[in-house]
């Protein structure tokens, strides 16, 4: 078999393991109900788009738009569809596993080329019919977002091989700020129709991602590295169940040899009682926890984005009392899980000063969250403000 024939082979299987993963959670009764409506509703409202723009979009400046194409430029990884067996046969071969490599590239560069011009085209009703822009003003764009996402990949690629988190993450957001900086550039370029020079940016980054990209593919002490980056591409939308899920824990490896916060187990409350200390233990192992600090502001974030997005406020009440049954549910969910586990708890899980500590610490978490959750919504709303947009336009 050729380097093609492989890569074929690997993506085809990829394929059906994740169509496998959906199928075990979407069955037909999802599919009928709640898949095919909602793909019927989009239809329906793109529809609509061409014909009538919706209120909101009034409303909301052409750079606000440009800005969240640059925010889904950052979706996408660099897939070689290496495995743990290519260490010992494949690797012997290497002009067949450096072109498998390669083909797998060469589909990377696809799928993301292919998103962005989704993400295009979701947007084009509203480029063409409210702002006006004609083909000559949209393919600048199309072909710089598209250069941009080559050299994300590339930059993504080597922030994974970062194993220190604090800093994978302090450089992701250095190199996030450095590109919206590049990328508003560009749009002042782009307002003047200097479309020569967004055509000749786009070329350089493109040109020299890929060559870096096809060097970095070529280095064979990078197998154990693409081995790993290619394991948790295979179980994303498996891990993504487990996330979601309330009855589901998948737990998290942590690098560190001593928890992040508390390393010395300090006294949060210097008045011990009984109640205090069901509170500590509960709000240490709650804050040692990646997954349930991840779940908290999940549910977060996804309240705080449903409530900017959608425009009715009768709506954004709605999806507010929601996320309050939903978050009290959840951490009361939690409590009962850390204090199962527990045996210092489990042994008092009878005794008055439990049940006093569990509404104390779920209530102060929920008040948390409804603080966290109001901080989020007043950012975006002010962030909105700077381009003009208030919040009686968002409710209409």
């Amino acid at each position: 078999m050729n380097s093609r024939m492989i890569f074929m082979n690997r993506l085809i299987r990829a394929w059906k393991y994740q169509y496998g993963v959906i199928r075990s959670i979407a069955d037909w009764t999802i599919i009928l109900y709640l898949i095919i409506p909602s793909a019927a509703i989009f239809i329906m409202m793109y529809r609509t788009w061409w014909q009538e723009t919706p209120a909101w979009i009034e409303y909301l400046p052409f750079s606000l738009i440009f800005f969240t194409i640059y925010l889904f430029s950052w979706s996408g990884r660099i897939r070689t569809y290496v495995q743990e067996a290519d260490k010992v046969f494949l690797i012997k071969k290497e002009l067949i596993f450096i072109g498998m490599k390669k083909w797998g590239y060469a589909y990377s560069l696809f799928v993301q080329f292919f998103r962005i011009g989704v993400s295009i085209l979701i947007l084009l009703p509203f480029m063409r019919i409210h702002y006006l822009l004609d083909w000559q003003q949209i393919l600048p764009l199309f072909f710089y977002f598209f250069s941009l996402n080559t050299t994300i990949l590339l930059v993504k690629f080597y922030l994974r091989r970062i194993d220190i988190k604090f800093i994978k993450i302090a450089a992701g957001i250095l190199l996030f700020i450095v590109f919206s900086w590049f990328s508003q550039l560009i749009y002042l370029l782009w307002e003047k129709d200097l479309f020569i020079f967004i055509y000749t940016c786009g070329a350089v980054l493109m040109a020299v991602s890929i060559h870096q990209s096809l060097r970095a593919l070529k280095k064979m002490s990078s197998i154990d590295h693409e081995i790993a980056m290619g394991l948790e591409d295979k179980m994303k939308n498996i891990n993504l169940i487990f996330s979601l899920s309330y009855d589901i824990e998948k737990p998290i490896v942590s690098k560190r040899t001593k928890p992040l916060l508390f390393r010395r187990s300090k006294r949060i409350f210097k008045k011990r009682t009984k109640v205090n200390g069901h509170t500590e233990l509960f709000i240490k192992i709650f804050i040692r926890s990646y997954s349930y600090i991840f779940g908290f502001f999940q549910i977060i974030s996804v309240t705080t984005a449903a409530m900017i997005i959608i425009p009715p406020l009768w709506i954004k009440a709605i999806i507010f009392i929601g996320f309050l049954i939903m978050m009290h549910f959840w951490l009361s969910l939690i409590w009962n899980k850390i204090t199962a586990s527990n045996p210092i708890s489990k042994k008092y899980s009878e005794m008055p000063s439990y049940f006093s500590a569990r509404k104390r610490a779920v209530t102060t978490l929920f008040i948390a969250a409804i603080l966290i959750l109001s901080l989020f919504i007043t950012g975006w709303f002010l962030v909105l403000s700077h381009f003009g947009v208030s919040i009686g336009m968002l409710g209409r």
